[in-house]
């Protein structure tokens, strides 16, 4: 076999990809607080599942005492991010109406708790190059 060394034949193991626990890079994802403790604040989202809680070691700690401490997730998954909510006490409200699952578009708005955030997102990917002729 060309390009195979003799006495080499084991079976090799490929340990997982770096890039699928990680958001492609053409994405810019980020959730903002619009109303609530540390309102302006902004949290990126850069791991596959960014969990929204109470408890200070989430990737989007919040102050507010009607939010479960991991009470909401932002998932990114198949090409779209998803926001589902973690079994909490209070749920998770989009558009008005409690939600477990919804899909995420640039500029939406939750709200868990007394906590509205909106999502961000930004497409690096989608800027178009033009070959100039001569």
């Amino acid at each position: 076999m060309a390009g195979s060394t003799q006495g080499d034949d084991k079976t090799r193991i490929r340990s997982a990809s770096p890039s699928a626990k990680k958001i492609p890079a053409r994405y810019q994802a980020s959730v903002v607080i619009l109303k609530g403790y540390a309102e302006g604040m902004e949290y990126p989202i850069d791991k596959i599942h960014a969990v929204i809680g109470r408890d200070p070691e989430v990737q989007v700690p919040l102050k507010d005492p009607l939010v479960s401490r991991q009470h909401a997730a932002i998932l990114f998954h198949d090409g779209n991010f998803v926001l589902k909510d973690l079994d909490s006490t209070n749920g998770t409200q989009m558009n008005g109406v409690s939600i477990k699952e919804a899909d995420l578009r640039h500029g939406d708005k939750f709200r868990v708790g007394d906590t509205v955030l909106q999502f961000i997102l930004e497409d690096t990917g989608r800027s178009r190059t033009y070959e100039i002729g001569k």
